[in-house]
């Protein structure tokens, strides 16, 4: 957040790909238009990459999630006292055009006792998890370890049964024990990325701490 205040391309992209899809989430449940909802995100990340919005953000300095959900209830009671329906395509805003299909059928799916408040914590972290989980998968790729990267992942996945080490092991041609040490490295990884991405969202080692249980409790929570 701080990056894209001072209008870092590449920081302002980032932004919006990583954050869109919780917010847009959100904005379903808020109106129960999908159309509406799209018009809204787009133009929540218009407003948000102002300058006056994203002074208020360094002043805030709290966690980058409330921030962000409090922003957006914010801008839609703005403009439903304005009366406007903001149109999306009016500026080169960075937020993809597919995945939006996605989003929807989450929404439309079951919710027993569910606020969009907590479904939107929960998305944020379905797609913090999903974040990490693609640049560990490239640092693997990158090391020429692919296919380790692909035989361990499901030990990493917290609703999924994985694969017996030795299974795994005859399958990459590796002994069990060699590949109890690399799925331990891997864990390793995959926690210190996490930290890493969580801390870019909070303002101090206590809120990370916080904001690290958490989240991993609203995501390992039935929906």
């Amino acid at each position: 957040m701080l990056e894209a205040q001072d209008s870092d391309p590449a920081a302002l992209a980032r932004l919006c790909g990583d954050y869109w899809q919780p917010l847009y989430g959100y904005a379903c449940r808020l109106s129960g238009d999908p159309e509406a909802a799209k018009d809204l995100t787009q133009g929540f990340f218009e407003h948000l990459l102002s300058k006056e919005c994203l002074r208020h953000a360094r002043q805030d300095r709290g966690k980058l999630r409330s921030f962000l959900l409090t922003a957006l209830k914010a801008y839609s009671i703005s403009q439903w006292r304005k009366g406007q329906r903001v149109r999306r395509g009016g500026g080169d805003m960075p937020i993809p055009l597919d995945g939006w299909d996605e989003v929807e059928r989450l929404q439309k799916e079951p919710r027993h006792g569910v606020t969009p408040e907590l479904e939107y914590d929960r998305a944020w972290a379905r797609q913090l998890l999903a974040s990490v989980m693609a640049k560990l998968a490239a640092v693997y790729a990158e090391a020429g370890k692919a296919a380790l990267f692909e035989g361990l992942r499901d030990r990493l996945e917290v609703r999924c049964e994985p694969v017996p080490y030795a299974e795994t092991a005859a399958a990459l041609g590796l002994t069990e024990a060699v590949l109890r040490v690399g799925a331990f490295k891997l864990r390793k990884r995959y926690r210190d990325l996490l930290q890493a991405a969580i801390a870019e969202t909070v303002a101090s080692p206590e809120d990370l701490a916080e904001e690290v249980n958490y989240l991993m409790a609203v995501f390992a929570e039935p929906s």
